[in-house]
């Protein structure tokens, strides 16, 4: 069966609605206990695991529906037989509907691969209804066993079915001493130096993450084999690569020298090419391998308390990540960021992050992705500490039917203060090498000098961002013009934007320092105080101001005066919004918008988009709020929900995003010029 590599060739726009289609398509009901019996199918160490529940899907979708999407995506074609008539129905294929689909992939140094593993209820219909192009093998431990002409092997006996796929690991033969053992020659035009290092740092970062008791493929027996006879005009020798001459002196270009790079270029197709077919022979000895070990249960598998974890109550479909600090390392440009600025090959999550969980879930019309990781005891009880603050309830009645969006934090700066510099003293300090001491100096002397309590009482942590529409700014300036003798004359000058109007405000009971900074800037002429509004300047005038007002116990700053003087003057706020102060009543940390107010506030900004994106922002009408929120440490997990209004024009969300990818997905889509070619055109 090749659905997974219909999918990897998609590209571009279309990637998403077939990635998605795919992951409906192969998702199959759940209960806890037959989940727990897949669960003894995923090894210890693997990287990710995914469950599908496609019984909610198959509740919340029509059958005929979802058996459009499937025959959408080619789903049928793998099981299209002349002498049976499927119909195009997915309950005839013999797969289990009321089952488990799981996927898992386990990424090692020298071999990366993923198993889906499907439940089937009928062993015979599902065989002659399997239309396959390979090579048979021969059958293991109860599995018949098939290699499918793109790599992919397969396996099933009376219960399941079983897609292998897998790659070899980009960076495994970077070391040159394990690129000899298999005969690869490793060529670059980089510099050998750049190219040694980098492998290196790839090498000791695999080598720090991945703990797993599964074998490496690089531990395998590995048999002689004359790769030299996989092609007939293969070279017998390859002559060494001298693309540059060290320059004897500085009066010596290594543009004197001229280079042949037409036979360069062939050089190195002829050696990629070889490396290819060594590294192909190697993918298919190893996952034939892998594939015997997995069949065999020589593997030891998750525990049964994980397999618990992960199955219980899955809604839609669940994402297991077994180590936070694994889901870092795939993220290679962050990490490459993060670990060159504190110096080191690998900046560790180990001790404070264990494993991390997002759930698809649906309620009607929203959907919803919950995510969550499992925190070490200190980061549990230092997060509670800086998180332990409530929001300000004042907050409540600026959150209004004219609120297009806010977002809402709360830190504890008292607990804050005290708890960071402790914190730092005691996790960052490895990575300052020989500054350790001064390191130490400077978190002792700043646990000195703050005053935490005082600092509490001017900002205590809770924070509040609304946005309200959209605002037109004005500001005079001066500039300069040039006359024809080029001296300088100034001139007045006025400039006037559209933007949105936002108020950030935050509670100080302690409000003198404040207060006595924006004295200072009106006594100098930086700032203007009219009517309680102090107008602050920025850029010598040149940018836009900010406006500050202080209301009871709050200070607010904006970019819009009127906003600020309606707060000030109006004892009769607008209507409240009642899903936005719920919300952020009932959360340490929130954000919300209206996504239906979109195309109204692109269209008032003047912001010019294509006819394609323009049908796309009509489409923003109809759906609700966007929202993240976070209730904070529950047991020892740190949880955050986003969560989305799809339009009700569907009976509920899934049936709205199936009728998309509908819409998105072009049966045996091929690729096809924007404009065609008239070669008479160009006679």
């Amino acid at each position: 069966m090749v659905i997974s590599n219909y999918v990897f060739r998609c590209r571009g726009r279309k990637l998403l609605p077939y990635g998605f289609g795919l992951v409906l398509s192969l998702g199959l009901g759940l209960s806890t206990v037959r989940a727990q019996g897949f669960g003894t199918k995923i090894p210890d160490g693997s990287n990710t695991v995914v469950a599908i529940n496609l019984a909610k899907v198959v509740e919340s979708a029509e059958a005929a529906t979802l058996n459009k999407l499937l025959d959408r995506i080619g789903f049928f074609k793998h099981f299209e037989k002349k002498s049976i008539d499927l119909k195009k129905d997915f309950q005839q294929t013999g797969v289990d509907s009321k089952g488990i689909a799981i996927y898992y992939r386990n990424d090692r140094d020298s071999l990366l691969y993923g198993e889906m593993i499907i439940p089937i209820n009928d062993s015979n219909r599902f065989e002659r209804l399997l239309n396959m192009q390979g090579t048979p093998l021969p059958s293991l431990n109860g599995y018949h066993r098939f290699k499918t002409m793109d790599g992919q092997l397969l396996a099933w006996n009376a219960k399941e079915f079983r897609v292998l796929k897998g790659e070899v690991g980009q960076t495994y033969f970077a070391n040159d001493s394990i690129a000899a053992l298999y005969g690869i020659e490793n060529t670059d035009y980089a510099a050998a130096a750049v190219a040694a290092a980098t492998a290196a740092a790839d090498e000791a970062t695999d080598c720090a993450v991945i703990d797993t008791s599964l074998m490496d493929s690089s531990t395998m027996e590995w048999d002689a084999f004359d790769f030299d006879t996989l092609q007939a005009e293969e070279p017998t020798e390859i002559e060494p690569l001298e693309v540059y001459d060290s320059a004897k002196d500085t009066d010596t270009s290594v543009y004197d020298s001229p280079v042949n790079y037409d036979s360069l270029d062939t050089t190195f197709e002829e050696v990629n090419r070889r490396n290819d077919s060594i590294k192909n022979v190697l993918l298919e000895k190893w996952l034939l391998h892998e594939q015997e070990q997995l069949l065999s249960g020589k593997y030891p598998n998750i525990k049964v308390q994980e397999q618990t974890r992960l199955f219980k109550n899955v809604d839609l479909a669940r994402v297991w990540i077994p180590r936070a600090g694994s889901f870092y390392s795939g993220l290679h440009s962050v990490r490459s960021i993060v670990d060159a600025y504190y110096n080191t090959s690998d900046f560790s999550l180990k001790s404070g992050y264990r494993d991390m969980f997002f759930d698809l879930a649906q309620q009607q019309n929203k959907i919803t992705l919950k995510a969550s990781v499992t925190l070490g005891k200190d980061l549990i009880n230092l997060t509670k500490k800086l998180y332990a603050k409530k929001p300000n309830p004042k907050f409540a009645k600026y959150l209004t039917t004219e609120t297009l969006g806010y977002f809402n934090v709360n830190i504890n700066t008292e607990a804050y203060l005290k708890e960071m510099p402790a914190f730092f003293a005691k996790n960052l300090k490895k990575y300052f090498g020989k500054e350790n001491e001064l390191f130490e100096l400077l978190t002792l002397g700043l646990e000195i000098a703050l005053d935490e309590k005082a600092m509490a009482k001017i900002m205590p942590g809770d924070n509040l961002v609304v946005v309200n529409g959209i605002t037109n700014l004005k500001v005079d300036y001066v500039d300069y013009e040039y006359d024809d003798n080029y001296e300088a004359k100034e001139v007045k000058k006025t400039k006037e934007e559209k933007m949105p109007s936002f108020i950030w405000m935050f509670t100080s009971e302690d409000q003198r320092i404040i207060r006595k900074t924006a004295d200072v800037a009106v006594s100098k002429n930086e700032a203007i105080l009219a009517g309680g509004i102090y107008k602050i300047k920025q850029g010598n005038g040149k940018d836009f101001p900010v406006y500050l007002i202080f209301k009871e116990d709050l200070v607010m700053i904006s970019n819009d005066s009127l906003a600020l003087n309606k707060i000030l003057h109006q004892d009769r706020p607008a209507k409240a919004n009642k899903s936005f102060v719920k919300l952020m009543k009932g959360s340490k940390f929130s954000a919300a918008f209206q996504t239906g107010k979109i195309p109204a506030l692109t269209k008032e900004l003047g912001i010019v988009s294509g006819n394609s994106w323009r049908s796309t922002l009509a489409e923003l009408n109809n759906y609700g709020n966007f929202t993240v929120s976070s209730k904070g440490i529950v047991g020892d997990r740190l949880e955050t929900d986003v969560q989305l209004a799809l339009p009700v024009t569907a009976n509920n969300g899934l049936q709205f995003v199936i009728n998309q990818l509908l819409d998105g997905i072009v049966p045996d889509e091929q690729p096809e010029f924007d404009y065609p070619i008239d070669t008479t055109d160009n006679d």
